[in-house]
């Protein structure tokens, strides 16, 4: 799915090349399946009861929406990083991007775990703790990690092009004279090709 956001959704939503605003879009398009499942397990008659079948359609849907949405918007983090990068240290920042992107994932796995163990509510000494609450909470400190996310990302100055979804629709307008939004007209010259 990475490799084919530019052709498939980026490029038909005239979101190419992407921006701060287009990685705000879909990392709160990127919060909608965790907030709604861990709705539905707090509250969804699915998941009171011993309905299996039920169950598993929803954990196996959310979990797949999850995934291609999330692979889109590591796609578009993926070309941000290399544009927001120094010229001259694109590998020490793709570097640091990597290693922060597994320390999350560490601390994810570590933090989910622990929520999944402590948040549910004691069943006895052989049934462990309500497996439903925790997951409930897992996917409620996934949304509230993509929702800060998106929160600092806001804070990047780069909204110059603005933010299309699609060729009809503007969300968000840009600055027209493509200089980063400080007003000073100072946009970079092309190459001359030498011969």
């Amino acid at each position: 799915v990475q490799s084919w956001t530019p052709q498939l959704v980026t490029t038909p939503l005239k979101q190419t090349p992407p921006n701060k605003l287009t990685e705000m879009l879909w990392g709160t398009i990127n919060c909608i399946p965790t907030a709604v499942m861990a709705m539905v397990l707090y509250e969804a008659h699915v998941f009171q009861f011993t309905d299996t079948n039920g169950q598993v359609a929803w954990l196996v849907a959310t979990v797949a929406s999850f995934a291609v949405i999330f692979a889109i918007n590591s796609s578009i983090h993926s070309y941000l990083v290399v544009k927001y990068a120094k010229k001259d240290k694109v590998a020490v920042s793709v570097g640091l991007y990597y290693m922060s992107n597994a320390l999350g994932r560490l601390m994810g796995t570590i933090g989910s775990g622990l929520l999944f163990t402590y948040v549910g509510g004691d069943q006895g000494a052989y049934a462990g703790t309500d497996g439903t609450m925790g997951l409930a909470a897992c996917f409620l400190a996934g949304t509230f990690s993509s929702v800060l996310a998106v929160v600092i990302t806001a804070f990047i100055e780069d909204q110059d092009v603005g933010l299309k979804c699609g060729p009809c629709l503007t969300c968000v307008g840009g600055n027209n004279d493509g200089d980063g939004g400080d007003g000073d007209n100072d946009v970079e010259a092309e190459p001359v090709a030498s011969k």
